[in-house]
């Protein structure tokens, strides 16, 4: 029973810093403990060795059971009210990253955005044309001072040329008026002229209808029969009698008129003349009248012995040629009097009273001093003004032209804002895969009305199967130890014969409380595989949080502990203290205090069998070796 309590205080002595290495000791001492008590010390022995310090490496682990799930799996939704115009995935699809899936009806944003686009492009046109006008506009303005001083020199040498202009204005108006008054007395001889020759055609015309009435010769007014005699037979007594009531009337007419006007000859009035136009035209109104009523009566003409149908004939015929003379004597009447009068025409009086006005304009304009002349000398004045403010306009251009291109550039500025933001709108018309991955489900269809709020329960439904999680619960000691990015080693309950690699993804802060054991959660991302591995497969993670290369190591079993510090035995059955590093739960790392290739003493744990024979129970087996070496075949010393 003495090897039991030395056995006994050895292991007490040695005191894991672990989860994982106190339940491995734990099992140990259980069961040689009762492997011991239960067969006696003639079948079990536990015995003292000594064993080499060496170098080796060493790495500390973290050991936990975690469950697969899929890293990146969502469900994707528009953000924006609207009716699907298009999808282009469907379920089972490989899609990648920003892939688009499906867009809402983008009429109106594209159109926004277009809209923005013009504005920005207009506003940039504007800014360039703002740049490149500057310079040309400051050089105008310099330009214009020395225009204004070339314009100065040039009025005062123009100014007595203008005077004389004047000078031959005002005899130019005189002459043109002497002019005018000359054209406008030939032009009443003329129309007195026209006049009496309208009275002569209008006498001509009556004695030619009368000529085709009576069957005689033409008669001349003077000497005209007062009896109104048809010579050939008529059907209609009605026009009969309206002809010949238009004759009294046409021959009254033209014998008041001559009553009246017995000689135009000297009548040069414009007012008067106008006034005999017009009775001649209500006389040859009646005249025409007169003719026209023939004509009609005419087409009543009946064959007889003195008139045939051929006769009947030519006298239409003669009767309407008269009837046309009648007219157009009328026009011509018409004419003379709008030609006098002015009326649509620039007469000859219209004529003579623009040159007397213009005389009179440029003989106030002399006396008043606004001729050509004075304008040139105000001019000079308004020059001199000007060539003053010029001088003080250039520097005014030259600080509103960069007042207005900073302006511009503001406003361009914030025109391409408004372009980004409607772009940024019009992403909110279209689903876009977040990830490569698959797509599982697509709850909408072409035509679909969607909401943009949280009552939307249409989505489409993606998943990356090549990335997956194994998430870990860890307690508040190992926790501590966990970085992101910490390699790892994963083994699937489904595949117990493969290790894959791994990187710790995620550590979730938040703890989690069960049982009154407060966990975190970690999650570890597995590299890209091959192999199957499904959403709800369980898996041991071995996560390697520090190592160390060819350090000096010893077992844990030759070590004691006493609170903080460390020793070890001698061969000589020394105790020295050490510094210790990392321990993987076998080994120790040993920073300082011994050397490589001392000997120190440990404890040899062996099992016999059944059987064994004495120099068997002596020689150590494999099991034994195992546990001197620290209970793990995973890591020696070299």
């Amino acid at each position: 029973m003495k090897i039991i309590e030395v056995f006994k205080r050895k292991i007490v002595s040695i005191q894991p810093k672990s989860f994982f290495i106190g339940m491995g000791i734990a099992l140990v001492l259980g069961s040689f403990y009762s492997s011991i008590s239960g067969r006696g010390l003639e079948e079990q022995e536990i015995s003292g060795e000594v064993v080499t310090v060496e170098h080796g490496d060493i790495s500390r682990t973290i050991k936990a059971l975690g469950k697969v799930t899929m890293a990146n799996e969502q469900q994707l939704r528009f953000n924006q009210l609207g009716k699907v115009s298009n999808v282009y995935a469907a379920a089972g699809d490989s899609v990648k990253r920003d892939d688009l899936l499906a867009e809402l009806d983008k009429t109106k944003p594209l159109a926004d955005v277009r809209q923005a686009e013009l504005s920005v492009s207009e506003a940039w046109l504007r800014l360039r044309d703002l740049e490149a006008g500057s310079t040309d506009q400051i050089i105008t303005a310099q330009n214009s001072l020395r225009d204004t001083e070339r314009q100065l020199e040039e009025a005062y040498g123009s100014l007595p040329t203008e005077e004389k202009k004047v000078e031959f204005a005002l005899e130019q108006a005189r002459r043109a008026v002497k002019e005018k008054e000359a054209a406008l007395l030939q032009s009443q001889l003329d129309m007195i002229t026209n006049a009496e020759n309208a009275v002569a055609d209008a006498e001509d015309i009556m004695d030619d209808i009368y000529a085709v009435i009576t069957g005689g010769d033409v008669i001349r007014v003077s000497t005209r029969n007062k009896e109104f005699i048809i010579d050939f037979l008529y059907a209609n007594f009605t026009l009969k009698n309206e002809t010949e009531f238009a004759y009294y009337d046409a021959t009254n007419a033209l014998n008041d008129f001559k009553d009246k006007y017995p000689s135009i000859t000297n009548m040069t009035d414009t007012r008067a003349l106008s006034t005999v136009l017009y009775d001649l035209t209500n006389v040859i109104e009646e005249i025409k009248e007169f003719a026209e009523v023939t004509y009609d009566f005419l087409g009543t003409a009946v064959p007889s012995i003195n008139y045939s149908d051929s006769d009947i004939n030519t006298l239409k015929s003669t009767m309407y040629s008269i009837r046309t003379s009648a007219l157009s004597l009328l026009d011509s009447v018409r004419g003379q009097r709008s030609t006098l009068t002015g009326l649509g025409t620039n007469t000859a009086q219209q004529n003579l009273d623009k040159a007397k006005d213009d005389l009179t304009t440029l003989e106030l304009q002399f006396k008043n001093g606004i001729t050509s002349a004075d304008d040139m000398e105000r001019s000079i004045e308004n020059l001199n003004d000007s060539l003053r403010s010029r001088g003080s306009n250039l520097k005014k251009t030259e600080i509103s032209l960069d007042v207005q291109i900073r302006q511009q550039q503001n406003t361009l500025a914030q025109r391409n804002v408004a372009l980004e933001k409607s772009k940024m709108t019009l992403e909110d018309f279209e689903l876009r895969a977040p990830f490569d991955g698959i797509i599982r489900r697509i709850d909408f269809q072409v035509g679909d009305n969607l909401l943009a709020d949280a009552n939307e329960t249409k989505y489409i439904i993606m998943e990356n199967p090549e990335y997956l999680i194994v998430t870990l619960q860890l307690d508040q000691v190992d926790i501590i130890h966990i970085k992101e990015g910490q390699r790892a080693s994963i083994t699937f309950d489904a595949m117990p014969d493969k290790t894959l690699d791994g990187v710790v993804d995620f550590i979730n802060t938040t703890p989690v409380e069960q049982s009154g054991v407060v966990s975190y959660e970690v999650d570890v991302a597995l590299d890209k595989t091959d192999e199957t591995i499904l959403s709800g497969m369980t898996a041991s993670v071995e996560i390697e949080t520090d190592s160390k290369l060819d350090v000096l190591v010893v077992p844990n079993l030759a070590l004691q502990r006493q609170g903080e510090r460390a020793f070890v035995t001698t061969e000589d059955g020394s105790s020295v203290q050490i510094e210790t590093g990392i321990t993987d739960g076998r080994f120790t790392e040993v920073i300082s205090g011994i050397a490589e290739g001392a000997g120190i003493q440990s404890i040899n744990l062996s099992i016999p069998s059944v059987g064994q024979t004495e120099t068997e129970r002596r020689s150590p087996n494999s099991a034994q070796m195992m546990m001197r070496m620290g209970g793990s075949s995973q890591q020696r010393p070299r």
